[in-house]
């Protein structure tokens, strides 16, 4: 009975070693991806913010009905820049395949294919359909509220709370004044965002590490 005993408390206590290793793993997962993805958040606020600006500056300094709006092209060059950094970023990704990068990974990906998706809607909707722009989903405002959703589930995730409220307060009210403000002042409401959901938090995360 006293053998049964002792190898029942050597079984509970092996149990809770074993929660203690799981729990230091995924806490030591989460300051890895929060360390290493405080650069990408940089990088892609910089290319964000003097995107919107540059051609929020174009469109308003050309005269009406000279097709300011090829303007917004300017985008695809952003998204090839940062495409190329992010592909060389992602090879020397040093940061082991967790839980938590995986999950972190998922997020930004339905990121992108919903932005993917809701510009291919639109696209075929006034091609096809025969809507005018009026009538589409909000392409600023809806993007916004997704970047908003990824910001906040980020900083739930490597346990950083000041990321999820700033990134979703901030899109919150950015997506509310792009919608009133329909327009070229939209660019400035994307500025905004990409200062306090891709800038700001990349700042915290590179001068808070370790905390």
């Amino acid at each position: 009975q006293q053998y049964k005993t002792m190898i029942m408390k050597e079984k509970e206590l092996t149990a809770a070693e074993s929660l203690k290793l799981i729990e230091r793993t995924i806490e030591q997962s989460r300051r890895d991806v929060a360390t290493a993805s405080a650069q990408p958040l940089l990088v892609w606020g910089g290319l964000v913010l003097s995107t919107s600006l540059i051609i929020w500056l174009l469109i308003t300094n050309t005269p009406k009905g000279e097709g300011g709006g090829s303007w917004h092209l300017l985008w695809i060059l952003m998204t090839l820049i940062g495409g190329i950094y992010q592909y060389y970023f992602n090879r020397s990704w040093s940061v082991p395949d967790t839980i938590v990068s995986r999950t972190i990974g998922y997020m930004w990906g339905v990121f992108g294919i919903s932005v993917f998706v809701l510009w291919a809607i639109n696209i075929c909707a006034i091609t096809f359909g025969g809507i005018s722009v009026r009538q589409i989903i909000p392409m600023t405002p809806t993007i916004i509220l997704f970047m908003g959703l990824s910001v906040a589930v980020t900083g739930l995730v490597i346990n950083r709370l000041f990321i999820s409220v700033i990134g979703a307060v901030a899109c919150a009210a950015c997506s509310y004044f792009s919608l009133v403000n329909q327009g070229v002042n939209e660019l400035l409401c994307i500025a905004v965002t990409a200062v306090f959901t891709l800038i700001v938090p990349g700042l915290y995360l590179k001068f808070s590490n370790g905390r």
